[in-house]
């Protein structure tokens, strides 16, 4: 069996000052980190890049993701694009950039009207 690519995910959080004004009024000033889901690596073997191998893999993230925020609190998915190829790669996922960071995330809210 070959290896296509691979992703990995893991908990973090993001500074409550780090996100945008507007949503930053929507989350609990009682907290000065919010908790989050780390999209860490996802990659694609050169070998099976351009054929939406990237695409397939990132929605599976995203889903699982949602479905255990359910359970353990996260209130966004996170990633740091390692270049500006993969910073446009997640934009038409409707990431949003942390304004003065290089990180993006999507709202787990987002996901919700996605996935439901």
């Amino acid at each position: 069996m070959q290896i296509k690519g691979y992703y990995t995910l893991s908990n973090c959080s993001i500074p409550l000052s780090s996100f945008p004004y507007e949503i930053q009024k929507k989350l609990p000033n009682a907290y000065s980190f919010i908790p989050a889901t780390l999209l860490g690596r996802l990659a694609v073997d050169k070998k099976h890049q351009g054929k939406k191998i990237g695409k397939i893999f990132l929605i599976d993230a995203l889903k699982r993701s949602f479905d255990i925020s359910k359970e353990i609190a996260s209130f966004a998915v996170a990633v740091d694009p390692i270049d500006e190829a993969a910073e446009r790669f997640y934009r038409k996922f409707d990431f949003i950039k942390l304004p003065g960071s290089e990180k993006m995330f999507i709202a787990m809210n987002t996901l919700k009207h996605l996935f439901y």
